[in-house]
């Protein structure tokens, strides 16, 4: 049996979809976990009404905590043999567990699989087509998917995977932080050595919200979180990767280009304790920007520029993207 998590928190416009996808799967042994987070809207109904039609589907309550405390709950809660996660905004293809749980039951030495994700916009297009989908398969060796994650050409999201419930009941996701999903594979990395599956598969299908396209509004907690696991993962590269030092440096600088980027002018002061000390560090890595390898030229001006004068070249920057009206 698989059991499917899906943390529900107000979302009643998209919600029939998503669990009508995971109840259409053409593999039918299934247990879903609508764990409701303390939702205001009408999603905790229609959970209700999934449950009394179809003996699958389990509602499980809770208080509003976040959608890592809903999958940790799922995960203690889950009977299967395997664990799949689905954001309740998204839905999946009919054969997505299928075709992962095929591979999985006949290469025992793997703890999960992953197959491919495309992403659309609200209103429906396409906006990001699949890597790859070909059928094919790629074992990554675990420094390798380790690179892929650290240069942002692998998939860190758990929504694509399957896991072996052995292995993923060993685990539970931070509560109350963001970026959660790439925190918990920098920590299972350890325990990656049989290497990771991708399948070239489509299997599941990502509804990027308003927020998510337009990059919505400031969150400094976010970005706070997203540098913790950068300077987490530098950690990893240079303890257990050195061959893949440089790029672990690279993808720090780029993710802390990416903050200040999008920092409010109005945000970056002296009494920002985390913006001064993302500025300090800034200022003592000028060297790396000039040597590293893996930064383009346009990344190496921005952050050379910034290193320099954070808050004159973020005021040209909000300037520029107005005129080109992307702001």
């Amino acid at each position: 049996m698989i059991s499917v998590i899906i943390p529900v928190y107000n979302k009643e416009e998209y919600l029939r979809q998503c669990v009508d996808s995971v109840l259409a799967q053409s593999c039918r042994d299934l247990e879903i976990l609508l764990v409701d987070d303390g939702s205001t809207d009408e999603s905790l109904s229609i959970c209700r009404a999934y449950e009394k039609e179809d003996s699958r589907v389990r509602v499980i309550e809770k208080e509003n905590g976040g959608a890592s405390s809903a999958r940790n709950l799922g995960i203690e809660e889950a009977k299967g043999e395997y664990i799949g996660f689905v954001d309740a905004d998204d839905w999946i293809e009919p054969g997505m567990y299928e075709t992962l749980q095929a591979f999985l039951s006949d290469n025992e030495e793997y703890p999960f699989a992953q197959l491919m994700s495309r992403n659309f916009a609200p209103d429906g297009k396409l906006v990001l087509a699949p890597k790859k989908d070909d059928g094919s398969t790629e074992i990554l060796r675990e420094e390798e998917y380790f690179r892929q994650l650290i240069m942002h050409e692998g998939d860190s999201s758990f929504c694509t995977k399957l896991f072996r419930s052995g292995f993923i009941k060993n685990f539970r996701f931070a509560e109350g932080r963001r970026n959660e999903d790439f925190e918990l594979l920098m920590r299972m990395m350890p325990e990656l050595s049989a290497g990771v599956p991708t399948l070239a598969v489509v299997g599941y299908d990502i509804r990027l919200s308003e927020e998510s396209a337009t990059r919505g509004s400031y969150r400094q907690k976010l970005y706070e979180d997203m540098m913790y696991n950068a300077f987490t993962a530098c950690r990893i590269a240079r303890d257990d990767f050195p061959e893949y030092w440089e790029e672990g440096r690279r993808f720090r600088l780029v993710q802390l280009l990416d903050f200040l980027l999008h920092i409010p002018v109005s945000e970056m002061k002296s009494d920002n304790e985390f913006y001064m000390r993302m500025v300090r560090f800034l200022k003592s890595e000028k060297k790396e920007i000039k040597k590293n390898r893996y930064l383009d030229k346009k990344q190496k001006a921005y952050l050379s520029l910034l290193a320099a004068s954070p808050k004159g070249v973020r005021k040209v920057h909000r300037l520029s993207m107005k005129i080109r009206g992307i702001a």
